[in-house]
């Protein structure tokens, strides 16, 4: 018999502050820029995760950097953005 392993669905990190998008950046020693968000996702701790940030975030960090919408989520396409207001009660 052939035993199926069930699909898992990779864990999600959800980003709910600048302050803590920051925060990952010092500590993953990721190069503060734009597409930081990016470069989070292709570190080993991030390998099998999803990042999630909340939309209104995503907003002040692109507005930090002072580029484009499109250039911000171009830059970002691997993150998966969200509306939703039920983050702020996740815990890391």
């Amino acid at each position: 018999m052939d035993m199926e392993m069930p699909i898992k669905a990779p864990e999600k990190y959800y980003i709910v502050s600048v302050e803590q998008y920051l925060a990952m950046l010092k500590a993953e020693k990721v190069k503060d820029c734009f597409s930081g968000l990016q470069y989070l996702s292709t570190r080993d701790s991030f390998k099998d995760r999803i990042i999630v940030v909340r939309t209104n975030v995503a907003e002040q960090i692109r507005s930090r950097y002072n580029v484009t919408r499109r250039a911000f989520y171009g830059a970002n396409r691997s993150i998966e953005f969200t509306s939703q207001t039920t983050l702020d009660t996740v815990d890391n």
